[in-house]
């Protein structure tokens, strides 16, 4: 610690903390343009100017200098507010005038120091700038004419977010933010730069001239996409979502959104939200109350129940409800209904997390978030996170951009991140368990392994050992593909660094291996003794905001009857779903007709004999229902959610329900008590006292658990791959189209504008198949064709075709019930 004097006032902070984080420390306001915490420091505006004494220049720049011991710093002299006056003078001789039609009016940093030091006139004079306004970027729109030149909006997106998409154009005068070629944005669409820009330079598409930032009452949240679990401010006017901004005191996030979180809202305020309960009556539905839907489902349940038994009726919830709304809905159906059939997110949320628990004991990832940032080397494997989880990535950033970490990508083709990776490892799809026992070879060969840690920690490395004899090099490359040397190096950068972890992304059409992986991820983890310590462990991220959640209360839940766990293939409702097998089904906000690569599934909806779906939308899925109860959305409801650190934090509701939709949770409560199950009054309360792992947690918000504790005991579970003959077939792999993550963002339809279904392949294939860029084709399996677009491609690998999925096209329906890589073919029309 260092002790130095602001404005008179002594301070102590930390050694190579800047003079302007002292400042505030004690107290002492200095406006600035170009600082961000989130940022390096940069210095570009000099607003932050200060008086140090006993240095050589009269003014300090506060942001980008260290604090030193015994420093003496003044902040508001009459010379520095001078100073200050002819800085807001010269930015204003070119800014134009136009605060009264700006989106940024009233939260404008520029105009809030014009107003404080009072800069009525100006003493310079210049000819306004008039440079074209970006109106064809989606959902950013660029005023260039209003840029202070203070760079934020260009370090964010190279810093943080890693992507370059803009920097600065030509010197002195000249200068101006811009695009190579001044061409349209084409990138992530993450919005960080609407949210740093101190002026209105860049705004939001959806936000302009929908309402004055003084008009919004803002309530902060937490983002119903991945399990990130970031915090969202929520703008509301006149009962809608207006537009959606970061807070970085609040939160995991730091203020940092991706294009999900930030754009995708107008889902809640859909015109084609349901209102109403429906009752289908001679093939049609009709409006009733909330007293007959309810009254009918609990009838015709109980009915069956009592006719063909509990075991005939199967439950299928979303890993979107709260922590509360799962352990409601664990008690309706486990102990009202008595059904063992029952399953959340399909099972495709959390088997990863599954495998973990067999093998370290812990059914989450092992570390915090923020410890991805100090690692020294990562693992990403299977892992898109730029399309899948943005947040993390941006940790996967800060540690290679400023931690110097070595990344290490493993997938079946290149991503945003490879460039920077230390070595991208492309693998023939559905390898991963084949590439990570070569490296764990490669490790036992060059005696990297943990010997102390092994002894003390785990069991059953001598049958891993034996399993792993055919992994050698040579083996691997004839499997997946890649060179012995790139896997041999892959493996000794893991190794032999201290902090190492592994990232493994879960989400739409990736299942069907996903514990495979996590054992063998675990094995790799537990060979080099890379857990139990900081910036270390697997961290396996599921798709939903509450995929952890559902885990933890509903997977795993206390309230089956008899024994047994969900997690059992068994016990899987959709596992049930097959023509004949149930006779009932009570789905909650999920659509698998389309989600879910399961065969024949519409033949078997059809075929039971009542059909519950409880959602906001009259889904494939609904239509088929015999009864639709409508819900509120994430603003409007109220609960908790657990990330995929296990740190549980609070919705609020920010909007009345729209219409007579009810929260899932009151919905729950009633049949409930239609079925004489005791509903909690304070079901936190009741989470609190009987779940174990949530004991610790006295107020949700924020509240972490600890996941590797003191006496825990590793397993090496021996795990192979599924033998996949290649031969030169084409394979099909899946992943989530630009900006859409399924059900939820297939009703954001300015999210939805970004991209279009397409089929992504090399030139290779392209030659091979007879096909240009922009090709309109048909793409099929041995389920199902789908017709999309061509997109040529060097990032995808050849023997490969990458599918991008969206909902206008049902794409999951080529996988049927295979577990990805699968065999296709593409014909042009």
């Amino acid at each position: 610690m260092i002790t130095l004097t602001i404005n008179g006032k002594e301070v102590q902070i930390e050694d190579g903390a800047t003079i302007l984080e002292a400042c505030e420390l004690a107290g002492s306001k200095v406006p600035t343009l170009c600082h961000d915490k989130r940022l390096l420091p940069f210095g570009a505006c000099r607003i932050c100017l200060v008086e140090v004494e006993k240095t050589r220049t009269k003014f300090t720049p506060s942001c980008s200098t260290p604090a030193t011991e015994g420093m003496v710093v003044k902040t508001t002299t009459p010379e520095i507010i001078k100073a200050r006056k002819t800085i807001l003078e010269l930015l204003l001789i070119n800014h134009p005038l136009d605060c009264p039609i700006c989106d940024k009016a009233g939260e404008c940093t520029l105009q809030e120091l014009v107003y404080e030091y009072g800069v009525s006139e100006n003493r310079f004079k210049g000819k306004k700038l008039a440079l074209p306004v970006d109106h064809l970027s989606p959902l950013i729109e660029r005023n260039l004419s209003r840029c202070v030149l203070c760079g934020k909006c260009v370090r964010i997106c190279n810093e943080v977010q890693a992507v370059g998409e803009i920097s600065f154009i030509n010197r002195g005068m000249k200068t101006y933010i811009g695009t190579d070629f001044d061409r349209s944005l084409d990138c992530e669409f993450c919005g960080q730069c609407i949210s740093i820009c101190p002026v209105g330079a860049l705004n939001s598409r959806l936000f302009k001239y929908k309402a004055r930032v003084w008009d919004l009452k803002e309530t902060v949240t937490l983002c119903p996409y991945c399990s990130n679990g970031c915090s969202l401010v929520l703008g509301v006017k006149d009962n809608e979502i207006k537009r959606i901004n970061s807070c970085g005191q609040v939160g995991i996030n730091e203020g940092n959104l991706c294009s999900k979180g930030r754009f995708g809202y107008e889902f809640v305020n859909h015109p084609e939200r349901l209102k109403k309960p429906l009752l289908k009556k001679d093939g049609q539905f009709k409006e009733v109350t909330w007293t007959e839907a309810l009254d009918f489902v609990f009838l015709r349940l109980d009915k069956i129940k009592i006719e063909r038994g509990a075991g005939s009726i199967g439950a299928l919830g979303s890993a979107r409800l709260t922590n509360e709304e799962v352990y409601l809905f664990q008690k309706l159906i486990g102990q009202g209904i008595g059904s063992r059939h029952f399953d959340y997110g399909g099972g495709y949320s959390y088997q990863g997390l599954v495998g973990l628990k067999e093998a370290l004991g812990y059914a989450a990832s092992t570390n915090s978030i923020s410890e991805i940032r100090r690692a020294e080397s990562i693992l990403l494997l299977r892992a898109d996170l730029n399309e899948t989880h943005p947040n993390i990535k941006v940790e996967v950033n800060l540690a290679v951009n400023r931690n110097k970490a070595k990344l290490i990508i493993a997938n079946y083709r290149r991503t945003k991140l490879s460039p920077q990776a230390e070595i991208n490892l492309i693998y023939k799809p559905g390898t991963e368990v084949t590439l990570i026992n070569g490296m764990i070879k490669v490790i036992i060969e060059n005696d990297l392994i943990n010997k102390s840690f092994i002894n003390e920690k785990t069991e059953g490395v001598e049958k891993l050992k034996l399993l792993l004899e055919k992994y050698t090099p040579t083996y691997v490359e004839k499997v997946c593909k890649i060179s012995p040397q790139e896997l041999e190096k892959a493996a000794k950068i893991y190794a032999k660094t201290e902090k190492a972890l592994i990232i493994v992304a879960t989400g739409m059409a990736w299942g069907g291996n996903d514990k495979d992986i996590a054992y063998a991820v675990s094995n790799l983890a537990l060979i080099t003794g890379h857990l139990g310590k900081e910036s270390t462990g697997v961290y396996f991220l599921g798709e939903k905001n509450n995929s952890q959640g559902v885990l933890d209360l509903g997977a795993l839940s206390r309230f089956l009857p008899g024994s047994g766990s969900v997690d059992s293939q068994e016990y899987r409702a959709l596992e049930m779903l097959e023509p004949g097998r149930l006779k009932a089904m009570y789905i909650v906000g999920e659509n698998p007709l389309l989600t879910y690569p399961l065969p024949k599934i519409k033949e078997a909806l059809e075929a039971l004999e009542f059909l519950i779906v409880q959602d906001m939308f009259m889904t494939k899925t609904a239509e088929l229902a015999d009864v639709v109860l409508p819900i509120c959305s994430f603003a409007e409801k109220e609960g908790t959610y657990t990330n995929l650190e296990r740190s549980v934090q609070k919705l609020k509701k920010a909007l009345p329900c729209l219409g007579e939709s009810k929260p899932d949770l009151e919905i729950f409560t009633n049949l409930c008590r239609r079925w004489g199950v005791e509903v909690p009054q304070d079901i936190w309360l009741e989470i609190v006292a009987t779940i174990p792992m949530y004991k610790e947690i006295d107020k949700p918000w924020g509240g972490s658990i600890l996941y590797i504790e003191k006496d825990w005991k590793g397993k090496f579970i021996a795990v192979e791959d599924q033998e996949i003959s290649f031969d030169d077939k084409l394979l099909l792999v899946f992943t989530p189209g630009h900006l859409y993550s399924g059900s939820l963002s297939a009703w954001n339809l300015s999210l939805l504008k970004v991209g279009e279904p397409m089929v992504e392949i090399n030139d290779q294939e392209a030659k091979r198949f007879g096909v240009e860029d922009g090709d309109e084709v048909i793409v099929s399996s041995k389920k199902a064709s789908v017709q999309v677009k061509v997109k040529i491609s060097s990032e995808v690998p050849k023997y490969v075709a990458v599918v991008h999925l969206y909902p206008t096209t049902n794409m999951v329906c080529l996988l049927g019930k295979e577990m990805m890589p699968i065999e296709g073919s593409i014909k042009k029309i």
